[in-house]
């Protein structure tokens, strides 16, 4: 039975606490600002609230292929950097500790993350990602308002036909209000209100049009027998236009990786190839991006009390966003035919990988040797600079 050494249980609690935390803010913060978009599209739309929870879990395998990588870099970082200011790391060096010894527990944490980073976008997220935009559409294509437009005729909800002076609030408030109908015995219904509401059923898409100081006509099929009524208020069931079913054929992102790869042997039909290959390497090389995420985190903090720790935290943030941007242009490039995808995918992930493992090795094979030296060294002699010259205008514009 595997057994973890006291200096891996150590190394992994250094490592555990900053990514859970990382992992927790980027997914508050990813789905907060998702939530803001959900609650202003139910507001204009209407519908029933309790959707945007459904459609908000549909979202948290999309937003936790993101959040892991970036979350398990920034928490090898942080805690490589926090080890290297407090003298722990030369202390274990010194000892007779490799770098690569202490990053083992790391390593090992890599692979658990890149099986899960393999599950989570080769068939959660397409299947989550399909869904949420199946929600979308059931919101935006039974809402009220996509369904009827102010100083127009509108026959749609069960046989009835309306006319809308002006509407409000997201199409709740109504005013000046004309609805014409006909009943079983085929007898004409006209109603008239001043002001009106539309309520919905919390729990089902059914719509009741609330009517306000409003006249009742009823008349005969041949227009005779006309009865006239008034009333304060009175309430009409609707019965919401159904929409078009969503699409059963699937896009390529919305494919799990293995019917991405039937698809690509078999030749599906309505399924473009060149966009399922770009799609299957550009999982595959994100997922296999997690196992080297630590060979770079780990050079990248080491330093010295004398350095400033937040600009490597700074640095190296920029370079995983510059990275996953590249792979995504490459992964379009890939789809318009316009580049292979080895070229454009494979390309760019090999020279992260190699990069990250030299930098490792370096930082391993030569102690207190710091890979990134040169890179920081001269960012800060580029800040110092600015802040010179920052300072500098300001005394001459005292002086001035």
């Amino acid at each position: 039975m595997f057994k973890l050494s006291l200096i891996d249980r150590y190394m992994l609690k250094r490592v555990c606490w900053p990514l859970a935390g990382a992992i927790v803010i980027g997914m508050a913060a990813l789905l907060l600002e998702r939530l803001i978009r959900l609650l202003d599209l139910f507001a204009n739309r209407g519908g029933p609230l309790t959707l945007i929870l459904k459609m908000l879990g549909n979202l948290v395998p999309h937003y936790l292929a993101i959040a892991i990588p970036a979350a398990f870099f920034v928490g090898i970082l942080y805690a490589t950097l926090r080890l290297s200011n407090d003298s722990e790391l030369d202390v274990m060096r010194a000892s007779g500790l490799s770098l690569r010894r202490l990053a083992a527990p790391m390593l090992v944490m890599a692979v658990v993350l890149t099986v899960a980073s393999a599950i989570i976008l080769g068939f959660l997220q397409p299947y989550t990602r399909y869904a949420y935009r199946a929600l979308v559409y059931l919101v935006t294509e039974t809402s009220w308002n996509s369904a009827i437009e102010r100083g127009a005729f509108f026959s749609g909800f069960g046989g009835k036909t309306i006319l809308i002076g002006d509407i409000a609030d997201g199409g709740r408030t109504l005013r000046r209000i004309f609805i014409q109908e006909t009943d079983e015995k085929g007898n004409n219904i006209a109603l008239s209100a001043q002001t009106g509401e539309l309520r919905n059923d919390p729990r089902t898409f059914s719509l009741t049009l609330v009517l306000r100081d409003g006249v009742r006509v009823d008349s005969k099929p041949d227009g005779t027998g006309g009865k006239a009524s008034t009333f304060k208020e009175s309430s009409l069931p609707l019965e919401v236009v159904a929409p078009e079913p969503f699409r059963e054929n699937r896009k390529e992102s919305e494919l799990s990786l293995l019917q991405l790869v039937r698809a690509h042997v078999e030749k599906w039909p309505g399924v473009d190839r060149e966009d399922v290959l770009a799609e299957i390497n550009y999982r595959v090389v994100r997922t296999l991006t997690v196992l080297f995420l630590p060979l770079l985190a780990i050079p990248m903090g080491l330093t010295s009390r004398r350095q400033p720790t937040s600009i490597r935290i700074v640095v190296g943030i920029a370079i995983l966003i510059i990275y996953y941007q590249l792979l995504q242009f490459g992964k379009d490039m890939a789809e318009n035919a316009r580049m292979s995808s080895f070229l454009a995918l494979w390309v760019p992930f090999f020279v992260f990988a190699l990069g990250s493992t030299y930098m490792f090795h370096v930082a391993n094979s030569r102690l207190n040797q710091d890979p990134f030296a040169v890179l920081f060294g001269s960012i800060e002699d580029c800040s110092r600079w600015i802040k010179g010259r920052w300072a500098s205008l300001f005394r001459r514009k005292r002086t001035a």
